[in-house]
């Protein structure tokens, strides 16, 4: 049984420092409830890119925006990430991150991504494929879909837009993985309805059920100029059964706990990975290319 936490909260723009301190401690109250994996949305570190959508404006008051953005992503080697390292080899605690990352080699790259921490250290990360609107301004884009072994399975990872390309849930299944965390900071306007209060519960239970894996939906809280994040966090197991949902886009957390053996028992039971037939699916891509 895997002890989970979404952690739905905050950030602040480009504020590294506070953003890094509220996780640390999010993480270090978690595994003192008994998680055994804790997951933040996406930039928790720098907050959402400006501007929010394409041609709207600047909110954050900073010069070069581009290179304060830079300035505060992380490096994989930097101190934030060793003292989330630490705090996990303390506590005996696997926590997934979205930040914004810094190449380690070439001056002013920098990608959006889903970091993987185990008790032994870093175990991985997955950077964003997809970029949404004003995100290609900035990070240049993931090009490795990989899951990673922890917690007696593997895990594999997306974010927020990467959820409507079914292609990424079903390489992480192919190669193994049973349970995916999708984290977002998916927005809309302050004020606003919001049109499916279901959205990410249609998602994720679309993406368990072709692919027989638990999705665990991270998204952020909180607001940023005119927008507001959606929260509303929730996962979904195997089978589509709903483990548990917040209904609302304040910070929270929601703990569910994992039962792997329902990866295997749902499988079993429809055979959606027995009556597969990739070769007549290989065979129809080549008629398309």
């Amino acid at each position: 049984m895997i002890r989970a936490s979404l952690m739905q909260m905050d950030a602040v723009p480009l504020a590294p420092k506070a953003n890094f301190d509220k996780m640390f401690g999010l993480l270090e109250t978690e595994a003192a409830t008994g998680a055994d994996l804790v997951i933040f949305p996406e930039l928790a570190n720098t907050g959402y890119v400006e501007p929010l959508v394409p041609g709207g404006p600047f909110v954050t008051e900073t010069p070069d925006y581009g290179a304060a953005l830079v300035a505060a992503c992380a490096e994989i080697d930097g101190p934030e990430i060793a003292r989330v390292a630490e705090i996990c080899r303390e506590r005996a605690v696997t926590a997934i991150l979205g930040l914004g990352l810094r190449d380690p080699v070439n001056a002013g790259v920098i990608r959006n991504v889903a970091l993987l921490v185990t008790p032994e250290g870093v175990a991985g990360h997955y950077a964003k494929v997809h970029r949404w609107h004003n995100e290609k301004l900035y990070f240049t884009p993931g090009r490795r879909i990989e899951p990673f072994a922890t917690l007696g399975t593997r895990i594999g990872m997306q974010i927020c837009y990467d959820i409507r390309f079914p292609e990424i849930t079903r390489v992480l299944a192919l190669k193994g993985a049973t349970l995916i965390a999708s984290i977002w900071a998916s927005f809309g306007p302050e004020g606003a309805p919001v049109t499916d209060e279901d959205l990410f519960v249609h998602r994720c239970y679309t993406r368990a059920i072709e692919n027989g894996v638990f999705v665990l939906s991270c998204n952020r809280a909180g607001r940023h100029g005119t927008a507001r994040f959606f929260g509303r966090s929730c996962a979904v197991a195997p089978d589509g059964k709903l483990l548990g949902r917040l209904d609302h886009d304040g910070e929270d957390v929601m703990r569910v706990e994992i039962d792997l053996g329902e990866v295997t028992r749902y499988r079993a039971a429809t055979g959606i990975w027995t009556d597969r037939a990739p070769e007549i699916y290989a065979n129809a891509l080549k008629d398309i290319e």
